[in-house]
């Protein structure tokens, strides 16, 4: 208690008729959510510390399921009785007379003065006094003080000199006093609430009245016992909760433990599997292809991945020793791949030689770099590779280029066709008079500009310049992030979303761009479907004849020849790998049903500067025919209807200063 407060509450009690008059009839009835929320309440309206009301729970209050059903606690709060003796509304000074001018911080001084303190506890064993020696300049504790304090807690008769002599030399330990004369109508009382998941027991202690007997920590402990607790004590936070005297406020004096599932395990991965490409631009909007590291490299001998093992999950428990299981972590296999070996525990995974990380159908594979010195043509013949391919220069007209790995051409890519597994990168562009073809089955292409070719990649098409009466299909993205980025004639379809600055031409060039679809997973979605079919149809002509066995063997019983009940029993199991491979397809349908409508759901076109007329925009079926000229728009669908937005800039550019200060 503050010293202010302390002076405020000493002067009111010393008008005791008009404490009387102010507080022994006020009561209140509070609702709540909580019996704690009713009691701060009740306080605050009563004007009086939560040491200072008696309470009396008139309906319990309940959480309900899933905030349905929810009913609140009303409790009925008026003052104690003790509130009109004088100085009973002072819990604290069944503690100190602690001065709260006394303390200072520790940035004033570094000596801190304190009066000396003096508690009062009546037990069963007896009545015991405490007095913590002053400190600094404190004030001592004194004999009549001391008595004084005795009298006020209901001690009458009590042991002088025992006080005179604690007094003089006190030590800090509990010295009895009296001997103890029951009152159980004025005990120290305590509430117990169990918490709905039992993980807790809540206590709220009441305040002795003068004459009754404090509680103790075995007391509380009893009392939780009672009420079926088993495990959980907080007998350190009990015990602190009954030295301080912290009478009318809830806390927790026991609790379960949770349980705690063991984590997966997972790969550590020490290399770089996904190769994210952010192109910067300078203050000039040009960008550097050839500071791009695209190509992780390791050595013969170096660890790529290390396998971190699954973890036990620790069971938890109730407070009325309730079991709560928990889960063990799911384990996983680190499988090695070409150019890789294991460790003897199988826990890592080496470089077996010297080369490249390519990361497909989730493995670390390292592969060795084809390099072609200069341009692909004539003199090179095609190429095709199970590894990664360098080009220093271009690949010229009807070349073949085709890796398992990731190409990277440095020069530009004419009417040839280039197929790769993993990226492709053609640092300058892609002239194809309607004849290139450029694909990558697992990963992205990155080009400087597209002209006049088909382009199919299973993630993102990033350009920096513009892509010109192109076919384009991408699983992910198709981004023109340069200066002058645009998209003019041909089609656009991408999985995910289509981000450029001018998209269209003033001339009204036919364009179409649609997005939220991946045609690689329609076709996988068509192709699954053929397979339902052909195997419906399968079965129905094998469950026929196996009809027709079965009558006959039923007609024929002992008759039945032994080649048909081999055959019929075959039937039987070809029956069942049919049926297994049509439920197969129907959930790896479902799954890729599911990817499509998560594709849908994120399609969207952002125009950074100017719409033309002339663009056919699809976002998951809805279409629009663009007549007019917009300016800084995204388009969304929504509801099956085309929907115009401001412009919504992308993440990477938000975080790039230059972008902003444009």
């Amino acid at each position: 208690m503050s010293l202010q407060k302390l002076k405020k509450t000493l002067l009111a009690l010393d008008l005791e008729s008009n404490v009387d008059e102010d507080y022994s009839s006020r009561e209140v009835e509070v609702l709540a959510d909580s019996l704690q929320q009713a009691l701060e309440i009740g306080a605050a309206e009563l004007g009086v510390s939560l040491a200072d009301i008696d309470y009396e729970i008139k309906e319990k209050g309940s959480s309900g399921y899933f905030g349905l059903g929810r009913l609140p606690y009303r409790v009925h709060i008026k003052i104690a009785e003790n509130f009109e003796q004088k100085y009973a509304d002072i819990p604290d000074l069944n503690i100190s007379l602690e001065s709260g001018e006394a303390r200072l911080s520790a940035d004033e001084t570094q000596v801190v003065s304190a009066d000396a303190r003096v508690m009062v506890r009546i037990y069963r064993s007896g009545v015991f006094i405490k007095i913590t020696p002053q400190r600094g300049t404190g004030r001592p504790a004194e004999v009549e003080s001391v008595i004084d304090r005795l009298k006020r807690a209901g001690v009458l008769k009590f042991d002088r000199s025992v006080i005179e002599k604690e007094v003089k030399k006190p030590t800090g330990e509990l010295v009895k006093v009296a001997e103890y004369i029951p009152r159980p109508d004025a005990d120290s009382t305590l509430a117990i609430e169990i918490s709905p998941d039992e993980m807790k027991a809540i206590v709220t202690i009441s305040a002795p009245r003068p004459g009754g007997r404090h509680l103790q920590l075995q007391d509380v402990l009893n009392a939780l016992k009672a009420a079926g607790v088993v495990v959980g004590y907080k007998e350190d936070e009990i015990t602190r909760v009954l030295e301080e005297d912290r009478y009318g406020s809830a806390f927790i004096a026991a609790e379960g433990k949770p349980p705690k599932n063991g984590a997966d395990a997972y790969i550590d991965y020490k290399v770089r599997i996904e190769k994210k490409v952010e192109f910067k631009e300078d203050e000039h909007g040009r960008v550097d292809f050839l500071s791009r590291d695209m190509v992780e490299n390791v050595v013969q001998g170096q660890i790529l991945a290390e396998l971190i093992p699954a973890q036990k999950g620790e069971q938890g428990y109730t407070i009325f020793n309730r079991i709560l299981p928990a889960k063990n972590g799911k384990s996983i296999e680190l499988r090695p791949g070409k150019g890789t070996i294991l460790s003897e525990d199988g826990r890592r995974l080496i470089a077996e030689r010297n080369g490249q990380v390519v990361f497909t159908q989730g493995k670390i594979n390292v592969e060795e770099v084809y390099l072609v010195p200069g341009d692909v043509g004539l003199d090179t013949g095609n190429i095709m590779f199970l590894g990664s391919v360098t080009v220093r220069g271009s690949v010229t007209d009807n070349m073949q280029v085709k890796a398992a790995g990731n190409i990277e051409i440095g020069g530009n890519v004419q009417k040839a066709q280039v197929e790769a597994e993993g990226n492709i990168i053609v640092r300058s562009g892609i002239q194809g008079r309607d004849g290139a073809v450029i694909q990558s089955t697992t990963g992205s292409l990155f080009a400087k500009f597209v002209q006049s070719a088909r382009i199919d990649v299973e993630k993102d098409l990033i350009v920096q310049e513009g892509i010109l009466h192109s076919r384009v299909n991408a699983g992910g993205r198709v981004i023109c992030n340069g200066k002058r980025a645009q998209i003019v004639g041909g089609e656009i379809i991408a999985g995910q979303e289509v981000r450029v600055k001018q998209l269209g031409a003033q001339a009204s060039t036919p364009t179409r761009v649609v997005v939220g679809i991946n045609p690689k997973i329609l076709q996988q979605i068509k192709q699954l479907e053929q397979i339902q079919q052909e195997a419906q149809e399968k079965l129905e002509k094998l469950e026929q004849n196996i009809r027709t066995l079965t009558l006959q063997k039923t007609s024929q019983k002992e008759a039945f020849p032994q080649e048909k009940e081999e055959m019929l029993v075959r039937m039987h199991g070809i029956q069942d790998k049919l049926k297994e491979r049509f439920q197969e397809a129907e959930n790896e349908k479902q799954q890729l049903q599911e990817y499509m409508n998560m594709l849908s759901a994120k399609g969207a076109v952002h125009v950074e500067k100017t719409l033309f007329p002339g663009v056919t925009i699809e976002i998951n079926g809805a279409v629009f025919h663009v007549k007019d000229e917009y300016n800084r728009v995204t388009i969304i669908e929504e509801k099956g209807n085309i929907r115009f937005v401001p412009f919504q800039q992308s993440e990477e550019d938000a975080r790039d200063w230059r972008k902003r200060r444009r």
